[in-house]
């Protein structure tokens, strides 16, 4: 079965397409699997000077790096994942909760403070809110994984045909 040249450009102007957008949607986790990989790729090394240069190194890596290795090996990478994205939408939701607070009169700064029946119903529509925000940010997560997924077998596929 051959493929022509015009099939070919379609699925490499697809590729490229879908590439483009997956990379704006997804410079931290290019950021989070740039740090992996030099952490695995320093971590299990077999070369011998790097070896004896390791066991100096764990007392001077930052802390930080340290606590990541340990929750991923602790974890696993995708539970380590998982939690990531959580702490990435918490982040995010909590951003939101105190724009949504100023605008709703729920903030200290607001005067005259809302009161009885008012303030009920601002924190309920605050609460409804920053439900729905939190359901749209783990869908958007969600298609970005999916579609970073398709990327992948997409850009296999046309290796495959090359």
């Amino acid at each position: 079965m051959m493929i022509d040249d015009q099939t070919k450009k379609t699925y490499q102007s697809l590729l490229d397409s879908t590439t483009t957008r997956v990379k704006s949607g997804l410079e931290d986790a290019n950021s989070f699997a740039q740090t992996l990989a030099d952490e695995i790729k320093a971590k299990f090394s077999t070369d011998n000077e790097t070896s004896t240069v390791k066991d100096s190194e764990t007392t001077q890596r930052d802390p930080a790096v340290e606590t990541f290795l340990e929750d991923l090996k602790t974890k696993g990478a995708l539970a380590f994942y998982q939690d990531y994205n959580f702490e990435k939408i918490e982040k995010l939701i909590e951003e939101k909760k105190a724009e949504l607070t100023e605008k709703l009169g729920l903030g200290e700064s607001t005067q005259p403070p809302l009161t009885g029946k008012a303030r009920e119903d601002a924190l309920t529509s605050l609460d409804d809110m920053l439900d729905a925000y939190r359901k749209q940010l783990q869908e958007k997560m969600q298609a970005e994984d999916k579609l970073d997924q398709q990327n992948t077998m997409l850009g296999t596929f046309l290796q495959d045909l090359a």
